[in-house]
């Protein structure tokens, strides 16, 4: 039987509450993206910022900001090929660690939603299976992300020279109506692409499948069921619109805003997004049929 939003959301919740440990993945990734930017840090500090220091005979406990500035502005103007290269080297090892954990939070997500419970074994086995594929899938959905930079050329090349468009904005004011166009254009483009695309990580995972294969099973779902994703889509994006709405009212006294950032962060992995990985993922195994755990049962084991 073919469940709506609410039931979705309710028993998703249900289900949720008795599976709390499916935020574990999500606290793996946190941690391992803050090993990875201390690497990453140290990296650069050896490889670019110590040869410079040692160049320019510079005392390393007598650094001020200001010359580390300057240091930093050397850098990009004789080094930007390299740290681009060392930057997208970080970017997606990033990825990779970070697909082996959403597969694997998908994973559990889709044993609790089936069988009631699931446990940090089913983590490990999701994300190992699925992790390259799915790593995969998000740099081809990055890939068709940036192609959608085309929309800004137009506006680019209309502005031409950018110097002389800072030093006088209002010479070039179509050359700006154009670029603020483009700008809108990628940004529709950009909101039709994750709508489209929004199931398939789910797809591939629950699924098992290759990401070629994982995005045209999205593509399909999304025709299936267009008005549904949408609403659930739209759901999503409006808990993160709530929580940003939150953190700018609180924004006026730094304490107290200080304080709730930290609380969104440990609220957004612990909570909300495994929460929202357990009703997609029931969303979608509901909408292809299949077998879930009765929420009946739920009742009776409490």
């Amino acid at each position: 039987m073919v469940e709506d939003i609410g039931t979705v959301i309710n028993k998703g919740f249900s289900t949720w509450k008795r599976n709390l440990n499916i935020c574990v993945p999500y606290i793996l990734e946190m941690i391992t993206a803050a090993f990875l930017l201390i690497i990453a840090t140290v990296v650069f500090i050896i490889i670019f910022i110590m040869p410079l220091v040692s160049q320019q005979n510079l005392d390393p406990e007598a650094l001020t900001p200001d010359v580390m500035l300057n240091l930093v502005d050397s850098l990009f103007s004789e080094s930007l090929f390299l740290l681009i290269v060392a930057g997208l080297v970080f970017l997606l090892l990033y990825m990779l660690f970070s697909s082996f954990f959403t597969a694997g939070a998908i994973g559990m997500a889709k044993k609790a939603s089936e069988e009631g419970n699931t446990s940090i074994n089913d983590m490990f086995r999701a994300g190992s299976e699925n992790f390259l594929n799915l790593f995969l899938t998000n740099v081809l959905i990055s890939l068709l992300t940036i192609v959608g930079l085309v929309f800004l050329v137009p506006g680019i090349v209309s502005i031409g020279d950018v110097s002389l468009f800072l030093a006088n904005p209002e010479s070039e004011a179509a050359g700006v109506t154009l670029l603020m166009l483009g700008i809108l254009a990628w940004t529709l483009y950009m909101i039709v692409l994750n709508i489209l695309l929004f199931f398939t990580s789910y797809a591939l995972v629950i699924d098992e499948l290759d990401p070629i294969s994982a995005v045209e099973r999205s593509l399909s779902f999304f025709r299936n069921n267009i008005s549904s994703v949408i609403l659930i889509w739209l759901f999503v994006m409006a808990i993160g619109i709530l929580l940003a709405i939150i953190g700018e009212m609180l924004s006026s006294v730094d304490v107290i805003a200080q304080l709730w950032s930290f609380a969104q962060s440990i609220l957004s992995i612990v909570v909300i997004q495994p929460l929202v990985t357990v009703w997609l993922t029931r969303f979608y195994l509901n909408r292809t049929e299949r077998k879930l755990y009765s929420f009946e049962e739920y009742m009776l084991d409490y």
